[in-house]
């Protein structure tokens, strides 16, 4: 599985914060020609041309220039979307941030923590729709659940995002 490498600060793969939209396109371009997402890996944006670009949120300054790069877990299967050599898709996200927080703390009075996590002095934040811990795959109430939305909570255990923005 190829790399996507996330740097704080600079970019994230071959996009980088700075460039323009038509650098951007180039480059999601090259993603699209090389890797493919099937229907089950990201079903709900499947049916937009060059599915892998629907991975990627960007947003630009007033000169059109990028100023911050969102992926989405729907790479996770296609490419191994790594920072500071943690894949942050495959990491349960409390071992990811833990971490990480020896290296750079992160924003501990966020309103959203647990669903957001935001280190302001790399520029880099990681989110998840809901917050997942191991041990309440082990509560009653889960236990009690269908199997197929027991391992739909697995999700929760693990980042849906990591962006980065100029700081």
């Amino acid at each position: 599985m190829d790399r996507l490498t996330i740097e704080p600060k600079k970019g994230i793969g071959i996009i980088q914060l700075g460039m323009t939209k038509t650098e951007v396109d180039e480059c999601l371009q090259v993603y699209t020609d090389t890797y493919e997402i099937t229907y089950e890996q990201y079903p709900r944006n499947f049916h937009m041309k060059g599915a892998i670009r629907s991975c990627f949120q960007l947003e630009y300054d007033s000169h059109g220039k990028v100023t911050f790069i969102q992926v989405s877990s729907g790479l996770k299967d296609v490419l191994s979307c790594e920072c500071m050599d943690m894949d942050v898709f495959h990491t349960k996200a409390e071992e990811l941030i833990a971490e990480l927080d020896k290296i750079s703390k992160y924003d501990r009075d966020h309103k959203e923590l647990g669903w957001k996590y935001d280190f302001p002095e790399w520029g880099l934040s990681f989110w998840r729709s809901n917050i997942g811990k191991e041990e309440d795959l082990q509560e009653e109430w889960c236990k009690q659940l269908r199997p197929d939305i027991q391992e739909d909570e697995k999700k929760y255990l693990y980042f849906e995002c990591v962006s980065i923005r100029c700081v």
